[in-house]
């Protein structure tokens, strides 16, 4: 059974307090394209996990923890708030890691299809039974389904007993990124770039690193990442259909 952390505790830069909330609160269609059934968009990550495992955490801010602890206990979830020099979802989640499974970060402004889904948890336990690799989830190019102009990155996963590993990772993408050398806004991009080898403002995905997700999963980082996507596409501000 692995661990799976879904990473919400991060500043909320981009997203600009849209809509008065938070990005992981949004309402969103819990189907494409049918009105009834809005949920928040974290809610409904935490909903579809409940299907594959109740190893269950949530990271969340420490200058808002209140919402978060709500929902988590709402769908049986643990929290961990991060510590104010956390950096990113690796730094913060860091205290969750496991070395005796397999450990799944999720992104917790992402809009998971099931399949989605289903590919990462089954790709992690499965592939990583027989590989001591890391694997990266997410869409290499643009998505002609959500409209989203580039690439992303929705979750990673990696062996328990590679977590010394993944530590070191994390403190090296800080390093690089410190020393001009990295996008200081590319944490799991440049990760995957060293463990490919490649340089690390060059965007290339290799296997065996890398698993391709293009369907209507994506990340909710910008307001208008939300007003495009399919699950949110015509509600109002209000969270309603638009008439």
């Amino acid at each position: 059974m692995p661990r799976v952390i879904v990473a919400a505790a991060g500043p909320q830069a981009k997203w600009g307090g849209y809509l008065g909330m938070r990005s992981h609160f949004v309402p969103v269609r819990s189907v494409l394209d049918r009105d009834e059934g809005l949920v928040p968009l974290l809610g409904r990550t935490l909903g579809q996990l409940a299907d594959y495992t109740d190893d269950v955490w949530l990271t969340i801010p420490q200058d808002d923890p209140g919402p978060y602890e709500v929902l988590a206990k709402a769908y049986g979830v643990r929290t961990r708030r991060a510590t104010p020099d956390c950096r990113n979802e690796f730094e913060s989640s860091r205290p969750l890691w496991t070395f005796d499974a397999v450990n799944v970060l999720l992104l917790g402004d992402v809009w998971y299809t099931d399949e989605a889904l289903r590919t990462i948890l089954t790709e992690a336990v499965v592939t990583l039974a027989n590989e001591d690799g890391f694997k990266f989830f997410g869409r290499e190019k643009l998505s002609k389904i959500t409209g989203s102009p580039w690439g992303e990155i929705f979750a990673n996963s990696w062996r328990g007993r590679n977590t010394p590993r993944m530590s070191e990772l994390t403190d090296a993408v800080r390093r690089e990124q410190d020393a001009g050398r990295a996008d200081a806004t590319k944490h799991g991009w440049t990760m995957l770039r060293m463990l490919q080898g490649t340089p690390l403002r060059q965007h290339e995905v290799l296997p065996p690193w890398w698993v391709e997700v293009d369907d209507a999963t994506d990340d909710i980082d910008f307001p208008a990442d939300y007003r495009r996507h399919p699950a949110t596409r015509g509600l109002s501000k209000a969270g309603v259909p638009c008439v």
